[in-house]
């Protein structure tokens, strides 16, 4: 009976000092998978992570919500619903509207689908046929039939075609008249941003491209904490006015700028490879700034200003005796042949004050000898093709040649590039039409550059050669020669 007890009582201290384990914790559900934004649900988004979580802009919701700054979710935007996505959805004399379903006098109808049909900042919905806010878009499918989602502009553009002439210095790749590809389409100190165009600084084109709570200020292209100051002269004081280039109030007179005077040449002032801010270009005035270059040297410059002034700015180049060597508005850039003073002047055709920043960038380059033929490197300029149909040319840095000639009645025509070195750089060899704007044929062989168009399609036309480098430094000479075809 004693050993029994021995057991039991063995077995009683065992159990009672065995060391207890707390229990583990609830850390909760497991964060859910997802590839896209529908995969989530709550207002969270996918994260790069891959799983749901918090927003941090609206440019990770749909395009019909916005990421609330407190709840970092998804919510839907003001006057927007989910009760309808056709008319038939809504009750008899009900239209839908951004997901709400209202009365005909609420809405307003656009019977044949066109966006010019609906009141500014408004486009048609093609399946209720009725106007509603201009969202912008994410994707083709958000867009019109003949437009393209531009994903960087977040808006619906024109879908271009090969033969359809984008705006001055643009493009059309793959239906969207862009100014750039890839970074060395763009003068030095510029890269290829997301909508298609050159710039100097990332910026916003929208509050999609924005953090939570800052917004997108178009005019700078900067996301800024809180709206600007003023949107109108009305939020300014009686004697200010408000500069919606940077959306300040200021004085409604135009002060001139530290950098005045330099009205003239002679006057320029003397700059460096840096950027320069807070200047104005008051009504009439212009402004000069001077700079020496190397031989061979690459000069890029950057007008920062009000994204929608861009057309009323004009900036050149010219050198010590004059000549304009390269134009643009708010980008330029230029390869120089010799050293010297070179001066960049800086005006605007309109009537009211316009402030801007400017930077100057500089990358020194190969020397490059021009050949007799420039200045030829617009179609205004372009060099008239001797008698002999052929041309000894030299494509430098940054440049492009241009020449132009008569097709004979009744031919067509075969233009070639030949002796050009292609450890150097290729060369592509474009014609193009009367306007000078429409490229009617292009080289597509990197190992020869020829183009041949037949008669129907040129015969008795004046047509310009344009010969480019395959990269923005490029340097190298040619032959062209011209050849008619029966």
């Amino acid at each position: 009976m004693r050993w029994w007890l021995l057991v039991v009582a063995c077995c009683v201290f065992a159990c009672s000092s065995k060391e207890t384990v707390p229990p583990v914790p609830d850390a909760g559900p497991s964060p859910t998978s997802c590839a896209r934004r529908e995969d989530c649900e709550g207002g969270q988004v996918c994260t790069l992570a891959g799983v749901c979580g918090a927003c941090e802009s609206s440019g990770q919701c749909r395009l019909k919500e916005r990421c609330d700054d407190e709840a970092r979710a998804c919510v839907l935007r003001e006057g927007w619903g989910t009760d309808c996505e056709t008319n038939e959805a809504c009750a008899f004399g009900l239209w839908c509207r951004q997901g709400l379903c209202l009365a005909r006098t609420q809405v307003v109808l656009c019977p044949s689908g066109a966006r010019g049909e609906c009141p500014t900042g408004q486009r048609c919905n093609g399946s209720t046929l009725v106007c509603e806010e201009d969202l912008g878009c994410v994707e083709d499918a958000d867009c019109g039939a003949e437009e393209r989602c531009n994903a960087g502009l977040h808006a619906c553009v024109a879908r271009c075609t090969e033969a359809t002439s984008c705006g001055e210095g643009e493009h059309c790749t793959e239906g969207l008249c862009v100014q750039c590809d890839v970074d060395t389409d763009c003068a030095v100190g510029f890269v290829c941003d997301a909508a298609g165009r050159c710039s100097s600084t990332p910026r916003c084109y929208s509050d999609r491209d924005c953090d939570v709570p800052r917004v997108c200020h178009l005019a700078s292209g900067a996301c800024l904490p809180r709206p600007p100051p003023c949107g109108s002269d009305d939020d300014c004081a009686m004697d200010q006015r408000c500069d919606l280039g940077t959306g300040t109030c200021g004085p409604r007179a135009c002060q001139p700028d530290a950098l005045e005077p330099n009205d003239t040449v002679s006057t320029a002032f003397p700059v460096s490879a840096s950027r320069y801010v807070k200047l104005t270009l008051c009504p009439d005035d212009v402004d000069h700034y001077s700079l020496t270059l190397e031989r061979g040297d690459q000069l890029g410059v950057n007008v920062d200003a009000e994204v929608f002034a861009e057309s009323v700015f004009s900036t050149t180049l010219q050198d010590a005796r004059g000549r304009v060597l390269a134009t643009g508005h708010f980008r330029m850039s230029h390869v120089v042949a010799e050293r010297g003073t070179y001066t960049v002047r800086v005006a605007s055709c309109d009537t009211l004050p316009r402030a801007y920043d400017i930077g100057f960038f500089l990358s020194r380059g190969t020397p490059c000898d021009d050949d007799v033929h420039e200045p030829n490197d617009t179609v205004d300029t372009a060099t008239d093709l001797p008698e002999r149909l052929s041309l000894e040319g030299m494509v430098c840095p940054g440049e492009q040649d241009h020449v132009r000639f008569t097709v004979p009645a009744a031919q067509g025509v075969k233009v070639s590039l030949s002796g050009y070195a292609a450890d150097r750089g290729l060369l592509r060899l474009c014609l193009l039409g009367e306007s000078g704007g429409v490229e009617l044929g292009c080289s597509q062989d990197a190992e020869g550059a020829i183009v041949s168009l037949p008669a129907p399609t040129v015969a008795g036309q004046r047509l310009t050669a344009r010969v480019v480098g395959d990269d923005a430094r490029t340097t190298n000479g040619y032959t062209l020669q011209v050849e008619w075809l029966p």
